[in-house]
């Protein structure tokens, strides 16, 4: 039997600030320790932040093949409750596959605003990706690109090593339903990407923007060959943006006390 807990610096974490909330969302494959610079920027800026480990993730690649999309959704739904709770209002903020769960959610409850950051929403083209779809019955993962291919920015990104075949299943499933989610979303967006994004190709930042409902909504794009870009090149100037957009669709995080 496996130990019966996290990988090491990856569990969740909680910053508690001012009356406005930001909850930071991972990707898939990934853990919360890939949103947690952003986590402190934004504590260190008044704001109270959650970044919760979503379903299976953080543990072994076999406990993914296990979840379905809904689990890892519920689990953000989890963590946008408890902000709900203690917060008077609530940005959602996701990476790559958080950035379709950070979606979901906009399009289902009450946001004051969404950010999508190199997120996946078009038909998904890797060979991979159609592979698994075929091969996970019987083949339980897939590899990723060659470590030694990883950029050096995003050295500092945490992620399982291979793709778990049913999660990227699961995933294909889940673009579908959040792809007709996003007329439904009507709060401030701002749509994050990269120029060269080997990932998740370019032209999902420009899908997601043109189908929002939402009136007010942002698209930045950054001239780099990056995919986590909450670790990598542009990450300084990621983060002034990020904490400019939520201060500009709730007001200063310093307008009330401190949550206790």
């Amino acid at each position: 039997m496996r130990p019966l807990t996290f990988a090491t610096g990856c569990a969740p974490f909680l910053f508690r600030g001012g009356p406005v909330g930001c909850l930071l969302i991972h990707g898939l494959t990934g853990t919360p320790h890939d949103m947690r610079r952003l986590g402190e920027h934004l504590a260190a800026r008044g704001y109270t932040v959650l970044g919760p480990r979503l379903t299976h993730h953080a543990t072994h690649p076999e406990d993914m093949n296990r979840s379905a999309w809904h689990d890892w959704y519920l689990a953000a739904l989890d963590g946008w409750q408890m902000l709900d709770m203690i917060c008077e209002q609530v940005v959602v903020v996701g990476v790559s596959a958080g950035g379709v769960t950070a979606l979901l959610l906009a399009s289902r409850e009450a946001v004051s605003g969404v950010v999508s950051i190199a997120a996946p929403m078009m038909p998904m083209t890797d060979w991979r990706v159609r592979l698994a779809r075929t091969v996970s019955s019987v083949l339980p993962f897939v590899p990723k690109s060659d470590p030694g291919e990883q950029l050096e920015s995003e050295r500092l990104y945490t992620s399982y090593p291979v793709w778990p075949t049913n999660a990227v299943v699961e995933l294909t499933d889940y673009l579908r339903h959040v792809n007709a989610a996003l007329p439904a979303i009507t709060a401030p967006a701002l749509v994050m990407h990269a120029t060269e994004d080997d990932t998740v190709p370019l032209e999902n930042a420009t899908y997601i923007y043109d189908r929002l409902g939402s009136a007010a909504k942002e698209k930045v794009i950054y001239e780099v060959a990056e995919h986590v870009l909450t670790d990598g090149s542009v990450t300084p100037d990621l983060f002034a943006r990020v904490t400019a957009f939520v201060e500009k669709v709730t007001g200063p995080a310093d307008q009330a006390e401190n949550i206790g």
